[in-house]
């Protein structure tokens, strides 16, 4: 790789090379498949080194600037070092003239400080990049918020996510689309490949009880088919059938462990003949594309169900490079955008942002980044791989409705705090951000 790589990466995401911001489309914008927020360019002769970024003036970048009482997001923090970044590569003498405060100037160094250090350690320069890391650490002992930003990012499960509107507007949105999918259905086999807590078959329950007693389920079964946790899952079972039985639906709840889920056989799940299978893999297909095999495996299993429909929750991001300088810068504004939302829906004090930057994310954010070959088990990709992934197995995917747009947007009127959460479509598929940046997608598949 050549010197001039993570040049052309961080120009992309500077302040003059970014995707349009989606926030200020319609309400409901339309996220792009080839230009956005991660689309970098495929070589970095689309950015040679004479065109320096020509940066807008002071109070232009986000609205937000030193001379108003609102600080600057720790995105738009992270463009203007990138900028910064560009510009030292490019000998560009010009002032720089956006203003920040002392705090936001040391988050800025601080962020140019790790730039550099990723170029030094993608060209397998190591002793260089310990020294700007020293300097990295200097800064955050004036500046710690930058420091968790980037260097201990986190997510949280319950909790946490229950303060975060992401998952939740894809949640509604997917469920949502199940039900639509199942209507008519009286007997319907759930299989869920990541549990959780399980308040997604809360949202799917509460729809069938409402069903006319003409058309009312029969019978409504959940297989979740899971690695870990069997204990934690069979509760979740529990109160998922105490649940049903308090709005008069039968159901059962069965839990299928298996060591891998590529080990997962279609003997492994009991269908009856007469159930309609609908399935939902949120969060979870990304872990098993290190060897691609692994995944085909599943996918096989999953199509002798012949399920009426497949719905896929994933982050929308293009962390899978097997070149680090990639996979770090993608990290780096993909991180801030969602600690920006962090920000303004959690803040600083609360521990559940504590224990989610420090146990959580952090953790995500090391495999991403840090690790090669089969041990690196998060491998989130944009849209438009899975797409082309799944196109492999004769699978078509099928638009979201209007109802499961409404029902995401619903979601980010919850509370004020949400109102930056976007919602929009990138060909069929809903794609859920931050102030226009891309986070999650959905997408709704039949076989």
């Amino acid at each position: 790789m050549e010197n001039h790589d993570i040049f052309a990466l961080a120009r992309s995401n500077s302040l003059d090379g970014g995707a349009p911001n989606l926030e200020d489309q319609d309400e409901l914008p339309i996220f792009p498949g080839a230009i956005g927020e991660f689309s970098f360019p495929p070589s970095a002769t689309s950015f040679p080194h004479q065109d320096a970024p020509q940066l807008p003036p002071a109070g232009a970048l986000g609205g937000n600037s030193s001379s108003n009482d609102a600080p600057l997001s720790v995105e738009d923090l992270v463009r203007i070092a990138a900028s910064k970044f560009v510009r030292s590569r490019s000998n560009d003498a010009t002032s720089f003239d956006v203003q920040l405060s002392e705090d936001e100037s040391e988050s800025v160094a601080l962020a140019q400080l790790l730039l550099e250090a990723a170029e030094e350690v993608g060209e397998r320069r190591f002793d260089p990049s310990r020294t700007l890391l020293d300097q990295s650490e200097t800064v955050t002992e004036r500046s710690s918020d930058l420091y968790k930003v980037v260097m201990i990012p986190s997510i949280r499960s319950i909790e946490f996510q229950s303060k975060i509107p992401f998952s939740h507007a894809a949640q509604f949105a997917g469920i949502q689309a199940i039900v639509e999918h199942l209507d008519g259905t009286r007997k319907i086999h759930i299989l869920d490949f990541a549990v959780r807590n399980g308040q997604q078959w809360i949202i799917l329950m509460q729809a069938l009880a409402s069903r006319p007693k003409r058309r009312r389920v029969r019978r409504l079964k959940i297989t979740a088919v899971a690695t870990l946790g069997q204990e934690q899952i069979e509760r979740t079972g529990s109160r998922l059938v105490s649940y049903a039985e308090s709005v008069g639906l039968p159901c059962k709840f069965d839990v299928v462990m298996v060591s891998d889920l590529a080990e997962l056989r279609r003997d492994h799940i009991q269908v009856e003949p007469d159930e309609a299978v609908a399935v939902l893999a949120e969060y979870v297909l990304h872990t098993m594309t290190e060897p691609m095999d692994r995944l085909d495996s599943l996918v096989r299993v999953i199509r002798s169900f012949n399920p009426c429909v497949m719905v896929v929750g994933e982050v929308e991001g293009n962390m899978n490079s097997p070149v680090f300088i990639d996979r770090f810068v993608e990290s780096l504004f993909f991180t801030s955008a969602f600690f920006d939302c962090m920000e303004e829906c959690i803040g600083k004090d609360e521990l559940v942002r504590k224990y989610g930057e420090e146990t959580l994310f952090g953790a995500a954010s090391k495999i991403v980044v840090a690790i090669e070959g089969r041990e690196r088990i998060i491998r989130n990709m944009k849209v438009d791989v899975w797409r082309t992934y799944f196109q492999r197995f004769g699978m078509w995917e099928v638009e979201l409705s209007r109802s499961s747009l409404y029902q995401a947007e619903l979601v980010t009127k919850r509370l004020p705090s949400w109102g930056p959460c976007t919602v929009g479509m990138d060909g069929k598929s809903l794609i859920v951000g931050w102030k226009g940046t891309p986070i999650k997608s959905v997408t709704v598949w039949k076989f």
